[in-house]
C-alpha cells in the first residue's frame, strides 16, 4: 500500500501562505481567516511541499514513526482546509489490495440485483475482488437473485440485523481491505480505485467516501440529496482519537480487516447508530477515520416522507445508546468570548423586549475585533484591515449559527410550545430558525424553493428531536442534552 504514496500529493489551495517573523513559523488561511502557529521543523517540510517536491522524497530517511506522526499533521492540514490532498493518478492493477465488498440484505431482490449489477462495471481487477452478500433470514426470493451472480453468498437461517451480516461477512472475507455497501446501494465505476490509495497513510484504519441521492425527482429528493444524514459533504474531514462524534456510515466504508477485528466488528443488536459505535471505538483505538469527497455511491434513500421522517426519528434514539456506551465523547461547544456575549445580549433584548441591549453588540464586535488584531501584531503577522473585519464578522455570525442551530436541532418543538406563551421566546426562535435555514439554504443549494426547503427541514429537526427525547427516556440517560462549553478568548 505505501506505493500509493507516489500517487498522492499535498499542495497549497489559493490564499494559504507560510508566513515567518523571526523564530515564528505560521501557516496563514487568509478566508475565512485562519491562523496556525508551527514549530521549524513542520515549515521546512511545508517549504518543500510548496516548490514540488513530494511526499515520499521529503520523509525519506526517516523512522515509521516519524513518517507516521508527519503524515497525520499533513492529513490534519488537510482537513482543517490548508493543503489540498489528490490523487496523482493510478497504479497497474496488480499493485491493488485484495478488496472484499460486503453486502447486508433482507427481503430486498430488486435492490440486490441492482446493486451487484453496478459492481460489474467497477474499475478494479476482477482478481483483487471478492463479492459477499449475506442474506438476513429473507422470507422472498433475495437469496436467489444474488446467488445469480458470481458472489459468495451466506445465508442467515434467522434475521440477526446488518451489524450480524456485516460481521459474518468480514469472518469469511480474505481481502486485506473490507468494502462495506449497503443492498440499496449502486457503487459508482471509481469507488474503490478512488478511496483504496488513501490506505497508504498508515495512520488511517478507515476511508469513507460520498453518498449521493440516488432519486432526484420529487421535492423530497432533491431535498435528501443534500440534507441526507448519510451525504457528509464535499469537503475532507479526518476524525482522530478524540472526543468528537465524527463518524462514516457503513452504506460506503472501506475498513483494514486487521483493525476491523481488533476493534471487534459492529456491535449486534444494535439497529441504529451501529455505524457510529464502531467508527467511535476505532478512533478510540488510535486508527484516524478519512472521510473524502470521493468513491461515490448512489442511495435509495426514503422517498416517501412518512418514511423519511420515521428514518430520522430512529436516528434520534440512537443518541442516548452512544453516549451511554461511550462516556467519553462529548459534545464541546468553543465559546469565544465576546461572540458568545454578543449571541447572549442578543437573546436577552428579544426575550426582555429591551431593545436598547442591542447597543452593547457593537461594543462587544469591537472588543473582539482589538483581540484578534493585538495576537496578529504580537505573532508578527500582517492582514489587511479589511480582512480583519470581515473575519471578525464572520467570527461572531458563525457563533450565531452553530449557538442557533444547537438550540434548534434540539428543542426546536418545546420552543415552539412555549412560543406561545411567551410571544418574545417565539420571536426569538424565528429570529434563529431563519438563521440557521437561510445559511444552510445558502450553502447546501438545494434544487428547491425556499418556502418547500423550510418544509421539510422544520419537519426534520421536529422528528429527529423526538427520537432524541424518546431514546433518553427508555435509556434514562439524558448527557446528549449536556454540552461542554468551552469559553476562548
Amino acid at each position: 500500500m505505501r506505493l500509493f504514496l507516489n500517487t498522492l500529493g499535498f499542495s497549497f489551495p489559493a490564499g494559504v501562505r507560510l508566513v515567518k517573523m523571526g523564530a515564528q513559523y505560521t501557516l496563514v488561511r487568509d478566508y475565512p481567516l485562519r491562523l496556525l502557529q508551527i514549530n521549524r521543523s513542520l515549515y521546512g517540510l511545508l517549504q518543500g511541499l510548496a516548490a514540488g517536491e513530494n511526499l515520499c522524497g521529503l520523509t525519506a530517511g526517516l523512522p515509521p514513526a516519524g513518517r507516521k506522526n508527519i503524515e497525520g499533521l499533513l492529513l490534519t492540514l488537510a482537513a482543517g482546509g490548508y493543503l489540498d490532498l489528490h490523487s496523482t493518478g493510478f497504479l497497474p492493477d496488480e499493485n491493488y489490495p485484495l478488496v472484499s465488498i460486503i453486502i447486508p440484505v433482507k427481503n430486498r431482490p430488486e435492490d440486490i440485483r441492482d446493486c451487484l449489477t453496478s459492481l460489474a462495471f467497477l474499475d478494479y481487477s476482477g482478481e483483487k475482488l471478492e463479492i459477499i452478500v449475506v442474506d438476513d433470514g429473507s422470507s422472498d426470493n433475495t437469496g436467489e437473485v444474488a446467488a445469480a451472480f458470481d458472489v459468495n453468498l451466506i445465508r442467515l437461517p434467522v434475521s440477526r440485523g446488518p451489524a450480524a451480516c456485516r460481521n459474518a461477512g468480514a469472518g469469511a472475507a480474505k481481502g486485506e481491505i473490507l468494502a462495506f455497501l449497503d443492498s440499496d446501494c449502486r457503487a459508482g465505476r471509481g469507488w474503490l480505485k478512488e478511496l483504496a490509495p488513501f490506505f497508504a497513510f498508515e495512520e488511517v484504519g478507515a476511508v469513507g467516501g460520498f453518498v449521493e441521492g440516488y432519486f432526484k425527482e420529487s421535492p423530497l429528493d432533491r431535498y435528501e440529496e443534500v440534507f441526507s444524514s448519510l451525504n457528509l459533504g464535499r469537503r475532507i474531514l479526518l476524525g482522530s482519537r478524540s472526543g468528537s462524534g465524527f463518524y462514516v456510515p457503513t452504506c460506503n466504508l472501506l475498513v483494514r480487516k486487521d483493525v476491523f477485528i481488533l476493534a471487534g466488528g459492529l456491535t449486534e443488536g444494535m439497529h441504529v447508530g451501529e455505524d457510529v459505535d464502531f467508527c467511535w471505538r476505532l478512533r478510540d483505538l488510535g486508527h484516524s477515520l478519512l472521510y473524502l469527497p470521493a468513491g461515490s455511491v448512489a442511495h435509495r434513500h426514503r422517498n416517501k416522507l412518512s418514511q423519511m421522517l420515521r428514518r430520522r426519528f430512529a436516528y434520534g434514539t440512537s443518541e442516548a445508546a452512544l453516549y451511554l456506551k461511550h462516556p467519553e465523547k462529548k459534545k464541546r461547544f468553543s465559546v469565544p468570548l465576546f461572540d458568545g456575549l454578543s449571541f447572549l445580549t442578543l437573546s436577552c433584548a428579544v426575550l426582555s423586549g429591551t431593545p436598547a441591549l442591542l447597543l452593547l453588540i457593537p461594543f462587544f464586535f469591537a472588543a473582539g475585533y482589538a483581540q484578534k488584531a493585538v495576537f496578529l501584531k504580537r505573532i508578527q503577522v500582517v492582514i489587511p484591515r479589511k480582512s480583519l473585519f470581515l473575519s471578525a464578522v464572520r467570527s461572531t455570525f458563525s457563533f450565531c449559527y452553530y449557538a442557533s442551530f444547537h438550540l434548534i436541532r434540539y428543542y426546536l418543538v418545546p420552543l415552539i410550545i412555549l412560543g406561545f406563551v411567551h410571544p418574545p421566546l417565539g420571536l426569538l426562535l424565528l429570529i434563529m430558525l431563519a438563521l440557521v435555514s437561510l445559511v444552510d439554504y445558502r450553502n447546501k443549494k438545494p434544487l428547491l424553493p425556499f418556502p418547500v426547503f423550510l418544509f421539510y427541514y422544520v419537519l426534520e429537526h421536529g422528528f429527529y428531536q423526538a427520537g432524541v427525547f424518546a431514546g433518553c427516556l427508555k435509556h434514562r440517560h439524558f448527557r446528549c442534552y449536556l454540552p461542554q462549553l468551552k469559553v476562548t478568548r
